[in-house]
């Protein structure tokens, strides 16, 4: 499938998982800041309701849509090939896409685990992989993936979701030496508690988790998907250059303690 670009000459930036919450978050802010934003989401154009309704409503450059499973390289590779071909100035990968199942680890299916390992891990280093020869080209190439507080920190129900985040932030420091002296930075963003399309079901199901998390979060409130996209807009920017090969939780100061002792 072919798509048709427009080169405005300017950095772009590209976002997988960018149609809903965080990443659409992402998404959005790097198009207020005037830049081309390729988004890539495994409906495609199939749901964009809330990205239409955000772009309207915050008065910015709608993003394109591409259509891609990033558990797949395949289309990844044929979005990165026509990105060259236009001649995008490809500066910033943020690798978004991501899915969690919630069970105990005996419970977790054969296909359940392939797809949280395939979809968070593999998927990023897939997308990271794929885009780098074309993001290396450019001065100051930033590679930010989305990471998790359950990196970090151990929780009931996410066994397979952690495991995979750890990678994450485990492939984020190897790559920044590898990719430190070509002129990048490579880091990720682990967040807290974000109510997003993905935790809100189960928050409303579980209104006190909603409480518990609440409780535990110094500064007394839950996160929004902004949140993320300010720590991302940074790292991708001239005032993070000498950040790589970073973790960077932004989690309301959860992660460093509790009051339960």
């Amino acid at each position: 499938m072919s798509t048709s670009f427009v080169n405005d000459q300017g950095d772009a930036v590209i976002v997988t998982g960018g149609t809903t919450g965080i990443g659409l978050a992402i998404s959005l802010h790097f198009a207020a800041a005037g830049k081309q934003v390729y988004t890539v989401s495994r409906r495609g154009e199939d749901n964009v309701g809330e990205l239409d309704r955000q772009v309207k409503e915050r008065g910015v450059r709608r993003p394109y849509v591409l259509k891609a499973d990033v558990s797949s390289s395949a289309r990844l590779v044929e979005i990165a090939n026509e990105l060259a071909q236009a001649g995008v100035r490809l500066r910033t990968v943020v690798a978004c896409a991501g899915i969690g199942v919630r069970k105990l680890t005996l419970d977790v299916t054969d296909e359940e685990l392939r797809s949280v390992l395939d979809v968070n891990l593999y998927g990023l280093m897939t997308t990271f992989r794929v885009f780098a020869p074309l993001a290396l080209k450019q001065p100051g190439a930033r590679f930010i993936a989305i990471s998790s507080l359950n990196a970090i920190q151990g929780m009931r129900l996410r066994a397979p979701y952690s495991g995979a985040k750890a990678g994450v932030d485990g492939f984020v420091r190897a790559l920044a030496f590898e990719w430190g002296p070509l002129g990048a930075t490579v880091n990720s963003v682990a967040p807290g508690i974000i109510v997003t399309p993905m935790t809100r079901g189960y928050m409303d199901a579980n209104p006190e988790r909603r409480e518990a998390g609440l409780a535990h979060t110094p500064v007394g409130r839950l996160g929004a998907p902004d949140d993320i996209a300010h720590a991302v807009a940074f790292l991708a920017s001239e005032d993070a250059s000498f950040v790589n090969g970073h973790t960077l939780v932004v989690d309301g100061g959860l992660s460093v303690g509790n009051s339960w002792w």
